[in-house]
C-alpha cells in the first residue's frame, strides 16, 4: 500500500527517482528519468552516464552540489538545477533535481532522490526576464517623465531618471508622496478628486497641468495615467511630458491664426472701400459718355471713335471692380442671391449684350443657340448674367482676332441619386435609387489657345491666371473663373471646364430647372424710352465735383432743372429751400454722411414726399438695407446705368404732373 502511495504521488508531481550508489557508482534510474537522458530501459547506468548528459555550461555547479551533498560535514541535501541534452532526440530540457545522503559511519554510501522536468518553467522565467528587462530599460531611456503610484492610497513608488531630470528633484524626495506633495495638482482636494476619477475609470487625461520644478519655474505638462496588476499589486503608471515647447508653438499658432484673421478682414475691407474709390470716379467718366453720346449727330469721325473707346474701357474697368467686390463678399459668405422665376433667353441675352462690344472690337464670329421654348430658372438673374459675362469674356480675349466663340442651351437627362442614411454614425449613406430628371445646361465654347494641362485643374482657384508673358497678357484679376464656379454653386448647380492647347476650350454650366410654377410674363417690362411727363426740380450732392458737374449736365439735357450740394448740412438746407422733387444724395459726404442727410429730409414735413436715391460706391447687400432704412427709395450704385435713372424720374414725372 506505502508503495502504491508513492507511485501515485510520484506521478501526480511528474518526478523521475533516482538512486546513487556511492561506493560503486552505479546509479538506479526509473523510466521518467531514463526519459529525460535518452537511455533506454536494458542499458546499465553509471556516474559517468549521467556527467554525460550535463550541458557544459551546468556541469562544473551540478558536480560542486553533488559533492557539497556528499560532505560528511555537511548537511546531506542535494539540490541543483540543470540542463540535460537527450541522448536520442538532442533536444535540451532543464531539470530540477533534490536528494538526501544517507551515512554510514560518517561516510556517504547512498543518494536517494528525485528529478522533474522544469523546462517550460525555466521558458516563462526568462520571458518574464525579458520582458522585466525591457520594462526597466524604457522606463530607464524613456523621455517622458514617468511615475509608479500605489493604487490604492495614491503614493509613489518608483519615479524615472527623465522625471527627475524633469523636475530637478531626486529619486529619493519622489517616493512616499502624493501628486499634489510635488506640484502637479493644485492642492490635495483636486488631487483627490483625481485620484477618484483614476480609480473609478482605470484612467485619467490632462493637458496643460503646470508642475512645479524644484527651482520653482513651473514646467506645462501633459498627464496620463492608468491602473493595472503589477507583481501581484494595483498600481497607477503616471506618464508626464513635458509640453511646454508644443504650447508655446500653439500660443503662436493661435496668434498668428488671430493675425491672418484680422488680415482677411482687412483686405475685405480694401477691397470693398477700394471698389466704392474707383466707383467714384467712373461715375462721371460715364455721365460724360453720356453727355458725348447726345452730340452724336454733329459727331466727327475720329469723335466719335474716341467716345466708343472710353466707353468700352470704362464697361472693362466697372466689370474688374464689380469681381473684386463679388469676391470679397463670396470668400466671406456676404453674398445674398435674390432668386425669381427667369428663362434663360433672359440671362443670355442680356449677357450677350454685355460683352457684344469686346466681340465686334476682336471681330469675332458669335454664335448663340438657345431652345425656342422657354427654359425657367429660379436665379438671381444678374448674377447668372456675370456667369456668363465672364465664360464670354474669357472666350474673347483668348481667342485670336476672327475667331469663333459660340454660346447653347439645352436640356439634357440627369440622374439625381436619392439617399437612405441610416441612424448608425459609422455607416454611410447608400443610394436607393438613381431618378432621371432634366437640367439645362450652357456650353461656351471658343477656338482660342486653350488651357495647358497644368492649369486645367486649378483654373477655377481664387487668382489663377494663364501665363503673364509680355506676348500673352489679357488683363484681369484672376477671379472671374472662380466667381464663375461660386456662383454657379451657389445656385445648386456645377461647372466644368475641357481645353486642348492650341484648339480651344469648353466650359459647361448645369443648372437645376425651376421648381416652381412658370409664370405667366415671358420676358421682363422692358425701359422705354418716352419722354417725361414734366421737367423735375432735381437736387444732386456729392463730394466729387466731377460727379456733380456730369449730372447736372446730363439733367439739364434731359429737360430738368437741377440744384447742387457738396457737404451734407449744405444738401439739407438746400433742399429746405429749394423743395425738389428728387436727390440725388450720395453716402460718403463731409459734415452729415448720406444716411444722416436722408433722416433728416424725412424728418421735414415739407421734404417728406422727396424720392431720396442713393447714388453711392457702397454696393454690398447690407449697405442698400441701411439706405432703405435711413429713408431711401432707391439705392443705385456707381456708376449707374442712365436707364435707371431715367425710370426713376419717369416714375417721379408722371406722379406730379
Amino acid at each position: 500500500e506505502s508503495t502504491e502511495w508513492l507511485k501515485v504521488a510520484k506521478d501526480a508531481a511528474a518526478l523521475g527517482i533516482h538512486v546513487y550508489d556511492v561506493k560503486t557508482g552505479r546509479i538506479e534510474w526509473d523510466e521518467r528519468v531514463r526519459a529525460l537522458w535518452g537511455v533506454a530501459a536494458d542499458v546499465p547506468i553509471n556516474y559517468e552516464t549521467f556527467l554525460s548528459g550535463l550541458h557544459p555550461d551546468d556541469k562544473a555547479a551540478t558536480l560542486a552540489a553533488v559533492d557539497k551533498a556528499l560532505d560528511p560535514n555537511g548537511d546531506g541535501q542535494y539540490a541543483a538545477e540543470y540542463r540535460v541534452e537527450n541522448r536520442t532526440d538532442g533536444v535540451v530540457r532543464w531539470v530540477a533535481a533534490t536528494g538526501i545522503v544517507f551515512f554510514e559511519e560518517n561516510e556517504a554510501v547512498r543518494l536517494v532522490g528525485t528529478v522533474q522536468d522544469i523546462t517550460e518553467r525555466k521558458q516563462l522565467e526568462a520571458k518574464l526576464h525579458a520582458s522585466e528587462t525591457m520594462y526597466r530599460r524604457l522606463f530607464e531611456t524613456a523621455k517622458d517623465g514617468v511615475l509608479i503610484l500605489d493604487a490604492n492610497d495614491g503614493r509613489i513608488l518608483e519615479a524615472n531618471p527623465f522625471m527627475t531630470e524633469m523636475s530637478g528633484f531626486s529619486t529619493a524626495e519622489f517616493i512616499g508622496k502624493e501628486l499634489w506633495e510635488i506640484g502637479l495638482f493644485r492642492d490635495q482636494p483636486a488631487n483627490e478628486a483625481a485620484f477618484r476619477d483614476l480609480q473609478q475609470n482605470g484612467y485619467v487625461r490632462y493637458d496643460h497641468l503646470p508642475l512645479k520644478s524644484k527651482s520653482e519655474e513651473p514646467v506645462e505638462v501633459e498627464f496620463v495615467s492608468n491602473v493595472y496588476q503589477w507583481d501581484g499589486r494595483s498600481v497607477a503608471q503616471c506618464n508626464i511630458r513635458d509640453i511646454s515647447d508644443r504650447s508655446r508653438l500653439e500660443q503662436q499658432t493661435k496668434t498668428q491664426a488671430a493675425e491672418l484673421s484680422d488680415l482677411h478682414r482687412r483686405k475685405d475691407e480694401f477691397l470693398a472701400m477700394l471698389s466704392h474709390e474707383l466707383r467714384s470716379p467712373l461715375a462721371p467718366i460715364a455721365n460724360a459718355v453720356e453727355l458725348l453720346g447726345l452730340q452724336r449727330g454733329s459727331e466727327t469721325q475720329i469723335q466719335q471713335q474716341a467716345r466708343s473707346i472710353i466707353q468700352r474701357q470704362m464697361g472693362h474697368l466697372k466689370h474688374l471692380v464689380d469681381d473684386l467686390l463679388e469676391v470679397s463678399r463670396i470668400t466671406t459668405g456676404r453674398v445674398q442671391l435674390r432668386k425669381v422665376p427667369v428663362t434663360v433667353s433672359t440671362i443670355v441675352e442680356g449677357a450677350v449684350e454685355t460683352v457684344r462690344p469686346l466681340i465686334e472690337q476682336r471681330r469675332h464670329e458669335l454664335t448663340v443657340s438657345v431652345p425656342t421654348e422657354p427654359i425657367w430658372l429660379q436665379a438671381d438673374t444678374a448674377r447668372m448674367e456675370q456667369v456668363l459675362v465672364n465664360l464670354l469674356t474669357n472666350a474673347a480675349k483668348y481667342t485670336a482676332e476672327g475667331g469663333h466663340v459660340s454660346l447653347t442651351v439645352e436640356l439634357e437627362e440627369a440622374a439625381v441619386a436619392t439617399f437612405a442614411r441610416t441612424w448608425a454614425s459609422d455607416q454611410e449613406p447608400h443610394v436607393l435609387a438613381n431618378v432621371a430628371t432634366k437640367q439645362c445646361v450652357i456650353r461656351v465654347r471658343d477656338t482660342g489657345v486653350g488651357i495647358s494641362p497644368e492649369l486645367l485643374p486649378h483654373v477655377f482657384d481664387l487668382f489663377t491666371q494663364a501665363e503673364r508673358s509680355l506676348d500673352r497678357s489679357q488683363g484681369g484679376l484672376g477671379i472671374g473663373l472662380a466667381l464663375v464656379q461660386r456662383l454657379t454653386e451657389l445656385h445648386g448647380g456645377s461647372v466644368e471646364a475641357h481645353s486642348t492647347p492650341g484648339q480651344g476650350s469648353e466650359f459647361i454650366v448645369r443648372l437645376p430647372l425651376a421648381t416652381l410654377e412658370t409664370p405667366n410674363s415671358t420676358s421682363p417690362i422692358s425701359e422705354t424710352g418716352q419722354p417725361i411727363a414734366r421737367p423735375l426740380r432735381v437736387l444732386v450732392v456729392d463730394d466729387n465735383v466731377d460727379t456733380v458737374l456730369s449730372f447736372s449736365m446730363l439733367l439739364k439735357a434731359a429737360g430738368h432743372e437741377v440744384r447742387t450740394a457738396h457737404d451734407g448740412p449744405t444738401a439739407v438746407q438746400v433742399a429746405l429751400d429749394y423743395q425738389p422733387d428728387v436727390m440725388l444724395l450720395d453716402i460718403g459726404l463731409p459734415g452729415l454722411n448720406g444716411y444722416q442727410v436722408a433722416k433728416r429730409i424725412r424728418q421735414e414735413s415739407t421734404l417728406r414726399n422727396i424720392m431720396l436715391v442713393a447714388l453711392t460706391g457702397y454696393g454690398q447687400e447690407a449697405d442698400r438695407q441701411t439706405a432703405l432704412d435711413s429713408g431711401f427709395n432707391h439705392h443705385l450704385v456707381k456708376p449707374a446705368r442712365l436707364e435707371q435713372l431715367q425710370k426713376i424720374l419717369a416714375t417721379v414725372s408722371e406722379k406730379v404732373s
